[in-house]
């Protein structure tokens, strides 16, 4: 299953994910270190310009 970088919203497998970060009961999933740093410096400015999209998340 695939889950999207909610920084690059690049698709990447969570296996092969560079990072991790739990924001709000959920755990995102990134393909670099730059797109971790920069979620957990803005996460919720990320997540509202994803609304509608799916999120590099994993239920």
């Amino acid at each position: 299953m695939l889950v999207k970088d909610p920084v690059c919203r690049m698709e990447i497998y969570p296996r092969k994910a560079t990072g991790t970060s739990d924001y709000q009961g959920q755990t995102y999933y990134f393909c670099s270190a730059d797109c971790k740093r920069a979620f957990n410096k803005n996460s919720a400015g990320f997540l509202g310009s994803m609304k509608g999209e799916i999120r590099g998340k994993r239920a």
